[in-house]
């Protein structure tokens, strides 16, 4: 999932909306998620604007893809060019207020661990290291055979952000693998719909 996750970026670590929630929560400004409904004054300041400050987004995508079981390997990718791999078995809060902290914790330290096991670490990879058999869900895609097409696939790729497009170099690195673009139609897709969509898609693969 390619996703608005990122710590408040230092340009607006100064900025009063920022420094209004770092005094509420109790913490540095260098601690906390860039977040929308807090920061918005700030963010409109940043690059992408649009597309920044929604993690709440990635965790009702990841709370379903998770609770599906259907997936080997769940990668988040963020917006400093981060790669995050995530457990299977994980079991995510399903409060966003400790999800919030949960991710916070896991950028600032680089690992979650649990019972003498890793459930979510930042790894050194690149993007297009895990892009093996790839589609990506993009709305200028093909939409021939689509559902077939990502049961098919090794790597379904999705964009977790409120707007905007995938970044250049992201696309760059889709490119690079190969990967197949797919769409399911015409209207935009929220995340969280896109997401069922393809988790309804290798399900109805698995009952034929």
């Amino acid at each position: 999932m390619d996703s608005s996750l990122e710590i408040v970026p230092k340009e607006i670590v100064h900025h009063v909306d920022v420094i209004r929630s770092s005094r509420i929560r109790k913490k540095r400004a260098e601690e906390m998620l860039l977040e929308d409904y807090l920061h918005y004054r700030a963010i409109r300041k940043l690059e992408r604007s649009e597309k920044r400050g929604r993690p709440d987004i990635l965790h009702r995508c990841l709370l379903l893809a998770l609770d599906s079981n259907l997936f080997s390997e769940i990668y988040v990718h963020t917006v400093q060019n981060l790669l995050i791999k995530i457990d299977v078995n994980t079991k995510l809060p399903r409060t966003y207020e400790r999800f919030r902290g949960l991710m916070e914790k896991l950028l600032l330290e680089g690992k979650i661990e649990a019972g003498g096991k890793v459930l979510l670490e930042v790894v050194d990879y690149k993007l297009e290291d895990v892009l093996d058999r790839a589609v990506v869900l993009w709305e200028k895609g093909d939409r021939k055979d689509v559902c077939k097409r990502i049961s098919e696939s090794r790597t379904i790729c999705i964009g977790a952000f409120p707007h905007g497009d995938f970044e250049e170099e992201t696309m760059k690195a889709f490119k690079k693998a190969n990967a197949t673009f797919l769409s399911f139609g015409e209207a935009k897709l929220s995340s969280l719909y896109a997401t069922c969509r393809v988790i309804c898609c290798i399900s109805l693969n698995l009952n034929n």
